[in-house]
């Protein structure tokens, strides 16, 4: 089987973490996910460019770029380029274990991985928004009387002003400014259900485009094949699956896995632990 061409990066180890950065990026990042939702608020420096799911987004300061669980993304800037953001770390289990199934904490991370829209242009309402993570980052380094709810309060009132605000009819998101539509849409296509046995050929006929093709542009544009995409994205599914409970050889089967041998070596190749491991890692969380 081959190996995904993308990586993970960055790991949580908490509930949630939120990091200011004005550090330059100095040389190229390459494709890669996380196994958490990410939050971005870009707050200036030069020219700045986002990757995420095979498109290219231009940056304006004040923009909130959703990336969630298992997306792959990249900043695209020019090495030494000064590159000023916020950072929210979150993890997807605490979020739905935190409102009970009841407030949604995830719904814009969920929202942007099904409708592909990933930068909010927040406008005239950015500084609000920055002034609540603000808060949010000196409550967090700042111990005193209750100290642990203060600060949840304030992460839920952001998470819940900003699904408010995506949800908006007047909120701007901002428009893929460079992207091989074609590949885009197979791209969009793929991530909705990666667990789909489509064969290359098939894709290739559903989407008007030669095999051949395809996989020349898909790779140019992502930096990966079709079907090393696919595997990251069901090993990712799979995952979740096990966290959640479901056995490890059901967890196989309904991320889209026929063969359980295979499943397991890429597992292991992918995350560094066998999938059993993930599953006793997991128990009694």
């Amino acid at each position: 089987m081959e190996q995904p061409g993308y990586e993970q990066r960055g790991y949580l180890h908490e509930e949630f973490h939120l990091f200011h950065l004005t550090s330059e990026i100095r040389e190229p990042v390459d494709w890669h996910y996380h196994a958490f939702h990410k939050l971005c608020v870009y707050l200036g420096g030069s020219a700045a460019s986002y990757g995420i799911e095979g498109r290219s987004y231009v940056l304006e300061p004040g923009d909130i770029i959703l990336v969630p669980q298992g997306s792959i993304h990249r900043p695209e800037l020019a090495p030494g380029a000064a590159y000023d953001r916020m950072i929210l770390y979150l993890s997807p289990d605490y979020l739905r274990k935190a409102d009970a199934g009841e407030a949604g904490l995830e719904t814009c991370f969920l929202q942007a991985a099904e409708s592909f829209r990933f930068v909010v242009r927040t406008g005239s309402r950015s500084s609000a928004l920055l002034t609540e993570l603000l808060q949010l980052e000196r409550a967090l380094t700042q111990p005193g009387f209750a100290q642990s709810l203060l600060v949840q309060s304030l992460l839920f009132a952001f998470l819940i002003g900003l699904t408010r605000m995506t949800q908006s009819d007047e909120l701007i998101f901002a428009g893929a400014s460079a992207c091989d539509e074609k590949i885009a849409a197979i791209l969009q296509y793929l991530s909705h259900d990666p667990t789909e046995n489509i064969s290359i050929d098939a894709l290739a006929s559903k989407f008007y485009i030669s095999k051949y093709h395809m996989m020349r542009r898909f790779r140019a544009q992502t930096g990966y094949t079709i079907h090393a995409y696919l595997v990251g994205k069901r090993l990712m599914l799979a995952r979740e699956l096990i966290a959640d409970g479901t056995p490890v050889m059901e967890a196989a089967a309904l991320s889209g896995f026929g063969d359980y041998s295979a499943f397991s070596r890429a597992y292991r190749r992918q995350f560094g632990a066998a999938p059993a491991a993930q599953k006793r890692s997991t128990a009694g969380i």
